[in-house]
């Protein structure tokens, strides 16, 4: 009984196009299924800790968007800084933070302030996020 087709009398040739098919078809797959929009955040941020902090919901991670304050020594004022830019005039990221919640009606804006930004920049903030029509406001902490 002869097992297998060929016939041939040699070593097996080996395939590289199924290979690079099987590849394609996974990188695709991988690709689709992650989300297009990263949460930007700022690692230069030293996050305040909480010991009761907890861990972002998966299912809400796609519809966050950061808002980071970093802390300026030498004004000791926060600094402004939402999708990589940073704003000097705050009231400038309101129509940014309107645009986000038209693309978006579940949006949740993740305030990461420094643990060294004095409160009244964060109320600042959170009136500007308000004034741009949005309500779930979250913030970030660590618990170590």
């Amino acid at each position: 009984m002869a097992g297998g087709g060929g016939g041939g009398d040699g070593e097996p040739e080996f395939q590289i196009a199924p290979m690079i098919d099987v590849l394609l078809v996974l990188l695709v797959f991988f690709v689709m299924i992650t989300s297009a929009e990263v949460l930007k955040v700022d690692k230069n941020i030293v996050l305040p800790v909480s010991p009761n902090a907890k861990t972002r919901e998966p299912e809400m991670a796609k519809h966050e968007m950061a808002v980071n304050l970093r802390f300026d020594a030498a004004s000791n004022k926060g600094t402004l800084v939402v999708d990589d830019r940073t704003y000097d005039n705050w009231s400038d990221v309101v129509p940014v933070l309107q645009e986000s919640r038209k693309r978006d009606e579940r949006l949740r804006i993740v305030v990461r302030g420094d643990a060294a930004v004095p409160a009244g920049e964060i109320q600042r903030i959170m009136n500007l996020i308000g004034e741009a029509g949005i309500a779930d406001i979250a913030f970030a902490s660590s618990n170590k």
